[in-house]
């Protein structure tokens, strides 16, 4: 896990994140980011941003109905 640079930006990117959400780290993997959460303000946002992106991509996958044209081209 890195640190924030001056500035309040961090090196730490979203897809790191995404793994932390879907589970995909250990208990001290989850516990070092955890901690790294509590002292970084840009992480944060960036978690919260993500887990926004997500919410609304399974929200419409659910109701949204693929047009048969496009389905097509698939």
């Amino acid at each position: 896990m890195t640190t924030s640079k001056p500035g309040g930006h961090c090196e730490v990117d979203v897809q790191h994140w995404s793994r932390y959400v879907e589970g995909e780290f250990s208990s001290a993997e989850c516990r070092r980011c955890e901690s790294h959460l509590a002292e970084c303000p840009s992480c944060r946002a960036k978690l919260k941003g993500l887990g926004l992106t997500l919410r609304a991509c399974r929200t419409a996958a659910t109701r949204t109905t693929m047009p048969a044209s496009v389905k097509a081209r698939a």
